[in-house]
């Protein structure tokens, strides 16, 4: 565990600081540093506990030692923690006495310790580990794995390790990188922290911890730039083009980080695809968040054009009663979506997610058979579908991809609303009937004709239907989109 500080004073009165929050937490009152006690004895720390007998009160003092040392604590300043000990004892011989050791004891402290310990219950030895345990024990710390992950999903990188640090009466986790010459830092949770945040620790850090902080509009930059990188080693996987797993290959640190994924592997020293019907349900999910996981340039899509993806998105539909708690679709439904769905990426995003609305009241391995819920289900279902398919069709970024190279044109909706009143209907059902149609557009107004430009208009009910009409060439190239 870390205690920052922008100097080594600063160090010392940090973790200081983290002791008496901590002994206030394990009701000790009058809690005290920098106590200067009977015949000019300085302490780093103070405190009574007061416990009720009967009708009276007993007070146990409490003195302390808090060392944030780089090394581990050493037989002298061990002996003149004894000494300051025996001193405050003289006063009254019920004084506890705890030494907190950031990065522990070595090992004569230790033997030295282990036996006064057996005829002295009241002497504590503590280390940055039991401070972080009893951070973990209270919530104020995710778990390391969570940390990792979080981590490797934000940064789009592997870290090396993640450790703990301590500032101004918050935890965060310092991510280390590239053989911890580059280091992030990140929010208990493992959450990306604001940049005034990060810049206002700097000082801190950097007095504290070797290697470069990568400021959070840095380390977004870097997670951009390898989500993209991951997206073109996507296109080739979905291709079955060969993507080398040899350390000196192109975008290596892309290939081993996707080498740890659930749906890739590596034979014969190349990475492929797991292919789609040995995926899991949760390993299909994830290849197709993994996606998402930054921002796509509508370019690095190029693999729908032939419809790679296809058999993995037949994959996520099959998926849907594990992704969702049991629920699933009929035949019919399934194959309308196994249909559409290849189309919209944010479909995809959707499956993988599953619906929170259907889980939240269903219990896995239990089958429902009340129809209401069923019915219900199905709605809430199909209309995240619908949600995700209207915000991809109306994309500035993505309708000229949808509409040049993947043929989607125009979007149908049929609706009809009841308006009831605490007696009945109110009035005839109202019925409408829409149809948004993409176009490519070009203002031939100026002088010179303008770039074609895709936009969405409202079809008249007797237009042609999109089958019936001529369409004009891709206006834009994919590396253009």
């Amino acid at each position: 565990m870390l205690v920052l500080g922008a100097t080594s004073d600063e160090k010392g009165a940090q973790l200081e600081a983290l002791v008496r929050t901590v002994l206030r937490r394990q009701d000790f009152v009058r809690v005290r540093s920098n106590v200067v006690g009977a015949g000019g004895n300085e302490l780093d720390l103070d405190a009574d506990r007061e416990s009720v007998v009967v009708g009276g009160t007993q007070i146990t003092p409490l003195m302390g030692e808090a060392k944030a040392y780089a090394d581990s604590v050493n037989m002298p300043t061990w002996q003149k923690f004894l000494g300051k000990l025996f001193i405050e004892r003289a006063r009254n011989s019920t004084t506890i006495g705890i030494l907190i050791a950031l990065n522990g004891i070595n090992g004569n402290v230790a033997g030295s310790f282990k036996s006064l310990r057996v005829h002295d219950s009241s002497l504590f030895v503590f280390e940055g580990g039991d401070l972080e345990k009893m951070a973990r024990e209270a919530g104020e710390l995710a778990a390391d794995a969570d940390v990792i992950l979080a981590a490797e999903t934000q940064f789009q990188r592997v870290p090396q390790r993640v450790e703990t640090a301590y500032y101004a009466g918050a935890y965060y986790w310092v991510v280390w990188w590239n053989h911890e010459q580059e280091y992030s830092v990140v929010g208990p949770r493992g959450e990306m922290m604001p940049t005034e945040d990060v810049e206002r620790l700097r000082p801190a850090l950097e007095n504290s911890l070797p290697g470069v902080l990568l400021a959070t509009e840095e380390a977004n930059a870097e997670a951009q730039a390898r989500h993209d990188e991951r997206l073109i080693l996507f296109g080739r996987l979905f291709r079955s083009l060969e993507v080398s797993t040899a350390e000196d290959a192109e975008m290596a640190e892309g290939v081993a980080a996707l080498a740890q994924e659930p749906y890739c592997r590596a034979i014969d020293g190349r990475l492929e695809l797991v292919p789609a019907r040995e995926l899991s349900d949760e390993s299909v999910a994830r290849l197709f968040l993994s996606i998402f996981e930054n921002a796509v340039k509508v370019r690095r899509l190029s693999f729908m054009i032939e419809r790679h993806h296809s058999p993995y998105v037949d994959r996520l539909v099959d998926a849907i009663p594990g992704l969702n708690a049991g629920f699933s679709l009929d035949e019919t439904e399934a194959q309308s979506l196994r249909s559409m769905a290849p189309l919209f990426p944010s479909v995809w995003a959707t499956l993988a997610s599953g619906n929170s609305f259907i889980t939240t009241h269903r219990t896995e391995g239990e089958e429902t058979t009340d129809e209401g819920i069923l019915a219900t289900d199905r709605t809430a279902f199909w209309e995240s579908i619908v949600a995700a398919i209207r915000s991809d069709f109306s994309n500035q970024r993505l309708q000229g991809f949808l509409y040049d190279y993947m043929g989607v044109t125009e979007l149908e909706a049929r609706n009809q609303i009841v308006i009831k009143d605490k007696d009945g209907p109110v009035g005839a059902p109202i019925e409408t009937e829409t149809r948004d149609a993409v176009r490519q557009f070009q203002d031939d107004s100026v002088d010179q004709a303008s770039d074609p430009v895709y936009v969405m208009i409202r079809m008249l009910p007797n237009v042609a239907q999109p089958w019936d009409e001529e369409h004009p060439e891709p206006a834009f190239s994919l590396d253009e989109l």
